[in-house]
Order: structure tokens, then sequence, then C-alpha cells
């Protein structure tokens, strides 16, 4: 080797070690050809070589040689990016979150990417010239001269099965020679654009109209356009009233009058809201400044917003926003539920105009990939979303906000299994800026961390408004039972009713609020009590009035209600239990002058119909609310004065450690719903166990009260923050090859346990408290010990043995597991 490859290849390393989407816990080494030696750099996407098909990788670091000796890399086939799709502080928080949850960082580097943003390869099924001749001449008939068809052009497994393509027979033409396997190369998807209408360049408006004399329609159309102004008016909204406006427009083209451009699309709406910043009460300033403080001199600190609700964290937020942006920097806030990004959204952009993206997993493939540029270019210095935003490429981040922190929606359950609020504290130390946590419920685990000083608590107990907490009323819906006579069934007690009768007369907005939706949760026969139960999960199935159906709410099997017990033959089938459907129907029948709206995952799986609901209910519009969680945090609507809770203890009694936390939260946050307006607000909530420590101190608003006896609880148990957990989920289509896996790897936790000596306590396995899902029995083994690197190595140990079980065996370890009742695996 000459001296000049030797200088050439020190200043330049020629070895990329690249993450790719496979679950494999290692990097791959690729060799940098010379022409992209300047392009190759850490976090950038590349496309390269992978056994027979092309994968997209991301480069997570270079070499001068790869790791083993004399081994013949591949080349790199091309490089997707100018600048890094992954910013060096994110890749870095990844990397480290990837290594602490036991995922291969293939993996979590892909789950940082939005979907459709790099190419892909996909195998599919094609039509040989065999299977051509045979459908050509009609020797193929049927059910399999259908499916032929389908395949002139190369399918995936996965359209074919949508189309019912039946397994079975695509195995049996491919052995007739009939099909073959092949790649389908997917390009990646385009970015969603708006077009728009403005004045060409250098046209005088009244001289242009004066022209159009015999064109007074294209003349309108002129000054519609001119009157939008800049960026210019939304060609879709401009014909969308009349399609002989297209024509109109093309001719105003044509004639030279108006240009159109693409640009981006801006999500969410601005609303009335722009104004100057709302003054700060003495709490909303001593929180502002103590951050603010951080966040001018560069410095990582966490902080717990500790808030009630109505105390005003938003605006705090939205000064922390502006002092980023002041100081050049950018900005990330973190919502938990998409159906609360539309109030955040709004917020911000009544404050920061168009300078706010959006990331959530409701967009379309194109409108996410659209934003995800514009976050990326620099062009937007804010982002916002649920938990997959915390993935914005955002660079030079001022600020960190993670509202809601407490809520359990901020942890993924699938493929990389972070939490945002680690993932969120490791962001923030890479970039170096402050981490505003904000709950008026804190997770326990945040509240304690605050106690021994991990981060800065702030206290906010006022609300901005300086009205007082909404009057809690807790009804005994025993006592409320005995009342009534045998047989009787009453969903609104008369106190809550009384309430609701109240508030309406009052011209005001009552929120009903019950965790359940469908109409019944169950039909069961009243002489053998067998329930209708799913055939692919072990769950009742759940009765929706409104499309006459049984439904599946984890697999979504559907089928129509029987006539008579499919066990015992009677006819005597009764429904049972109460959803959000039913309790419609009910306030619709005792309250006809109420104008209702419901909100829950049957109705906002239609695109559109939470914006609608929620803009409603802010207009005035609608004066009855009733959902499931969607309503019960988050949201700020001044004329709410009324919150009733139909049912407290729906989740306070499943086999789960924080059932008594996420019930006092539920309850707190829907609670401060009421009464955020002028008015004075009230809540009545219905409930078997009103004296539980979960319940009571909702009543007195009194979050410290359940905090001294829910750490109590966890302390005595060693739960966390006292202990840490790691779950790990064994899931298979066979019962038994499920249970001996399961039985396989506590085994390995047993001797991994012996051999560190770490005294790790390994329970079970036992059947995972939904015992069969998507027609796959499930396990779950728990390992529990005070210290945290205890836990990890004997994890680690387990994953490193699942990984050499049978594709059959599915398994998923939980290094931090939030809801041990979780559907995966």
């Amino acid at each position: 080797m000459s001296g000049t490859e030797n200088l050439f290849r020190s200043e330049a390393p020629r070895v990329a070690r690249v993450a790719l989407p496979v679950p494999v816990n290692a990097l791959f080494d690729y060799a940098i050809p010379r022409a992209l030696l300047s392009d190759v750099r850490e976090g950038v996407r590349v496309r390269v070589r992978v056994k027979s098909r092309r994968e997209t990788g991301v480069v997570i670091a270079l070499a001068d040689e790869p790791e083993r000796e004399g081994l013949v890399l591949s080349e790199i086939g091309a490089v997707l990016d100018a600048e890094p799709a992954l910013p060096p502080a994110l890749l870095a928080a990844i990397t480290e979150e990837a290594r602490a949850q036991l995922c291969p960082l293939g993996i979590a580097v892909h789950a940082a990417l939005p979907p459709g943003a790099s190419p892909r390869t996909e195998r599919a099924l094609a039509i040989t010239p065999r299977g051509r001749e045979a459908l050509r001449s009609g020797a193929a008939r049927g059910e399999a001269a259908r499916v032929l068809a389908l395949l002139e052009r190369p399918r995936s497994p996965g359209w074919l099965a949508r189309k019912s393509a039946a397994p079975a027979l695509l195995a049996s033409l491919e052995r007739d020679d009939l099909v073959t396997r092949a790649l389908i190369e997917h390009g990646a998807v385009a970015p969603a654009q708006v077009r728009r209408a403005l004045l060409a360049a250098n046209v005088e408006l009244e001289a242009a109209c004066a022209a159009l004399a015999r064109a007074p329609k294209q003349a309108a159309l002129l000054r519609e356009i001119a009157a939008a102004g800049a960026p210019g008016a939304e060609v879709e909204a401009l014909t969308a009233r009349d399609a002989k406006r297209g024509a109109l427009l093309r001719a105003l083209v044509a004639r030279g009058l108006v240009a159109i451009a693409s640009s981006a699309a801006v999500l969410g709406e601005a609303g009335s809201e722009r104004a100057e910043p709302h003054a700060l009460t003495a709490e909303q300033t001593r929180a502002h400044d103590t951050i603010a403080a951080a966040l001018s001199a560069r410095r990582h600190e966490s902080f717990l917003l500790h808030g009630v609700t109505g105390s005003g964290k938003t605006e705090v937020y939205l000064r922390l926003v502006a002092d980023a942006l002041a100081l050049g920097r950018s900005a990330l806030v973190l919502v938990p539920e998409i159906t609360l990004t539309h109030q955040m959204v709004s917020r911000l952009r009544a404050r920061f105009a168009d300078r706010v993206a959006v990331l959530h997993s409701g967009l379309t493939g194109g409108e996410r990939i659209a934003q995800w540029n514009q976050l990326r270019t620099g062009a937007v210095p804010i982002a916002v979303g649920a938990r997959s935003a915390l993935f914005a490429p955002l660079r030079n981040v001022g600020v960190i906000v993670v509202d809601e922190e407490h809520d359990g929606a901020y942890k993924s359950e699938e493929g990389f299994r972070f939490h945002a609020r680690s993932l969120a504290a490791r962001r923030a130390r890479a970039e170096g800026c402050p981490l505003v946590l904000g709950s008026a419920t804190p997770a326990l685990e945040t509240r304690h961390a605050a106690e021994r000083g991990a981060l800065v608590r702030l206290r906010m107990e006022e609300r901005a408004s300086g009205r007082p907490l909404p009057a809690v009323v807790l009804v005994d819906m025993v006592r409320e039972r005995a009342n009534l006579p045998r047989g009787a069934r009453r969903t609104l007690s008369p106190t809550l009713a009384r309430a609701l009768r109240e508030t309406l007369a009052d011209g005001a907005q009552a929120i009903l609020f019950l965790n359940r939706r469908g109409f019944s949760s169950q039909i069961a026969c009243v002489d053998c009590q067998d329930v209708s139960r799913c055939k692919h999960c072990d769950i009742s199935l759940t009765y929706h009035a409104a499309a006459n159906l049984l439904r599946c709410h984890y697999c979504d099997y559907q089928l129509r209600p029987p006539a008579k017990c499919a066990a015992c033959g009677s006819d005597r089938l009764s429904l049972l239990g109460t959803g959000t459907e039913r309790i419609e129907e009910e306030v619709r029948a005792a309250f006809p002058e109420a104008r209702i709206a419901r909100l829950d995952r049957d109705t906002a799986a239609r695109r559109g119909t939470v914006e609608r609901v929620l803009a409603e209910l802010r207009a005035g519009v609608k004066n009855v609310l009733i959902g499931t969680q969607m309503v019960a945090k988050g949201h700020d609507f001044p004329g709410v004065r009324l919150v009733g809770v139909l049912n407290a203890d729906m989740g306070l009694h499943l086999p789960d450690f924080r059932a008594a936390e996420r019930t006092f939260q539920l309850l707190t946050q829907v609670a401060g719903r009421a009464g955020r307006g002028s008015e004075p607000g009230r809540v009545v909530i219905q409930t078997y166990a009103p004296d539980h420590y979960a319940i009571r101190p909702v009543a007195l608003h009194d979050y410290e009260r359940f905090y001294r006896d829910e750490i109590g609880h966890r302390e005595s148990l060693g739960y966390p923050p006292f202990g840490r957990l790691a779950l790990v989920r064994v899931s298979a289509q066979d019962e038994l090859a499920a249970r001996e896996a399961a039985t396989a790897l506590a085994n390995v936790a047993r001797d991994a346990t012996a051999h560190f000596g770490s005294g790790v306590e390994v329970l079970g396995p036992a059947e995972a408290p939904i015992a069969k899902l998507r027609d796959r029995y499930r396990q779950q083994i728990l390992l529990k010990h005070r210290e945290a690197g205890a836990v990890w190595r004997v994890a680690e140990r387990v994953n490193h043995a699942a990984e050499q079980l049978p594709s059959a065996i599915r398994t998923a370890v939980d290094v931090n597991p939030v809801d041990t009742r979780s559907e995966a695996a």
C-alpha cells in the first residue's frame, strides 16, 4: 500500500458501522466507496445490500477497518441525506435508551424515522410465465384464477391477505410454479403538499380586473385570491364549493395573472387567541424564572412543574418556548395523546404563528414526512406532538417539555419499548437544555425523585384564574343501589341527574366520564350465565348498539348478537355492564333538550371528528360531552361547570400494582375539567368504594395524602420507585409451547440470579392476565429487585436466551413495564 493511500485512509475512514432495522443486537460494517467519502457521516441514512435485498440503514460510527479482520465488505450503494437524518444529540440519546431497554439499535433507530421516509424492499409474490399462460388459456379457474389475476403485478402477502387470498392456495400455486417469490422496491413517501394560488409577480390587481370586464367570474376569483394574501389561497378550498371554479382558476393561470405554488401544509388552526401573553401569577413567574435561568445558561436541569389543574402550566411552557426562540434555539413540546395535540397546537400557533410543526401517528405518511422535513431543515423551530414527536430532528434544542408526564401513553409497548420521560431526559442531557415535566398528578417515581433531589419541584397550588378548585361530591353507589326497587337499575344517581339538570338550566356545559366504550360490556345468558366471548382472545365481547355488533376490543373480531345462548339454547339473554353508547342513549332520553356529543375510540376513528367535537364544545354548540379517558385530561373548556364520573372504581381492582395510582390520577384529571371559567365548578363521582385511599383524596384535592399512602405501600412491597421490575412476555399459538418456553426462560433467569449472586426475585412463569390474545397463548415472568442494575443483568441473559427460541415463539423483555396487563407478545 502506498504512502498516499495510508495518508488518505487516515483522513477519511473507509468503513461505516450501520444500524439496520433487523432484530439483531449488532452493527453491520460496509465499505465506503471513494465517491461517497465526503457524504457518509454519523446519522445519515444509506442504502445497502442485505443478502438478496436492499435496506435503508443509519450510519452510527465510522472506522478505518472492519471489526472482523480480513472481512470483505459490501459497499454502500447510496447516501440519502445531505445532512444527518438524526442529529448527534438525538442519536446519542437513542443509543443510550436502546441499550437500557435491551433493544437492538437498528430497531430503535428505525422507530425514530417517520414511516415511509426511507425507500424499502418488501417480499412479494408474482405470477410466473406458466401462471400467465394458465390464466390466458382458462386452465386456472375459480379462486385460483382470481388470485393469479391479482398477481399480474407483484403483491405483498399482507395485501393478498386483505384480498382474502388463502395462504394454503398461495402455497399450492407456488408449488405448481404458477407464482413465484419476488421483491418489491418502494420509494420514499412524497411529502404532503398544499397547492396555493397567489397573484403572479408584477400583476396590478385593479388593472387586471379591468381587463377582465367580460369575464366577471374570473375577476371575482382574482380578487378573492388577492385578498387571501401570502402565502396564497388554498386551491382545494377555492374550488371545493363549485367544480366550475377550477376552470376559472386555470384560465387565470393561463393569462399569467395567477401563479400556483406548493408548500407544506400548516396543521392545526390558529384560532382567535392571537394576543399578547397573559400576565403571569406569582407562582407562574417563580416557576418560569427558575427554569429560564437554566435555559439561558445552556444548563441541563430537570424540573417537575407540579401545578393543580387550571394553574396555568401551559402558559409557563409558552413563555419558555419564547425564551428558547429568542436565544436562537428550538423547542420540543410533548403531550400524551393525539387528541391533546389539537389544543396545544392551537395555543402554540396563536403565540408563534406558523413556526410550529406537528408529529404524531394520526397524520398521513405524506403529512408526517412534510412536517419532519420542515423541522430537519430548520424552517420550523417548534415541534409538538405525542410520544413519537420526541424523535423530531431538531438541532440546538433549548427546552423540552413533557406535559402530563404521569400518563401511561408515554410508554411504547412494541419494538423500541422506551418511556418518553426517560428518553426525554437523555435527550435533554445531550442537548444541554432544561427538561420540564408537568403534571397535576405526578407519577410516583417522578415525585419521589424530586424528594431525593434528582430534580427540582416547582409547586403551583392556585388556579391561574383565581377561582377555587371545583367542589367534589362522592356518591356511595352501594347505598344508592340499596334504595332501588329489586331488579331496577340506574346509571345516573339522583345527585348526578339533579346536578346535570341544573347545569343545563343555567346554560352551562357538562362532561360525563365513563372509561368504557360500546353499549354493554357483555351479553350473558340468564339461565346458565354463559358469556359471549371472542374466539381469538380470552375476553368477553362488547356489544355496540349503533352497529348492532359484538366486538372484541383487542383483535376487532365481530359477530351479530346471538338470538339464543350457544351453551344451553336459552333465549333469555341479558346485556350487562354499561358503556358510553348506553350512557348517550339514556341521557338523550332523560334530557331531550341536551345537545350531546360522544368522544371515544369508536367516534374518534373518523378523521377530523375529534377536532370537530372539541370545537363544537368550545363554541357552545354542544353542551354535554360523554366520553372515555380521551376527555379526561388536558382540555380547557371554560363553559364546563359540571363533571360527572359514572363509575370511579372501574380500574381500581385490576391486577396491576399501579391500579390505585392510575385511578387517582384519572379521577383528579377529569375533575379538573370543571370550573375553569368565570363560574365555579362541581364534580359528582359515583363510586362503590368512597373511602378507598385512591378515591377519598380526590374529593379533597389532596395529592400529598394519596402520595403518602401509596408510597408507603410501594416501599413495603419493594415496587417502584423502591425497586425495579422487568417483565418477560412469551406467546405462541400452541399453549404447551408457550408454557414450556416460559419455563425455560424462568430457569435462565434463576440461573443468572445465582451466577450474579444478585438475589433477583423471579416470579412465574404464570398465565398473563389476558391468557389468550389474537390466537396466541400468553405467559409472563416478573423479575424484581431493589437495584436496577441487578434486574438489567438478569433481563439481558433472558433476552439473549429468548433470541435462541424458535421463531414460532414470540418474546418481549420489558425492562421498565408500566402496565403488567399489556397486549405485547
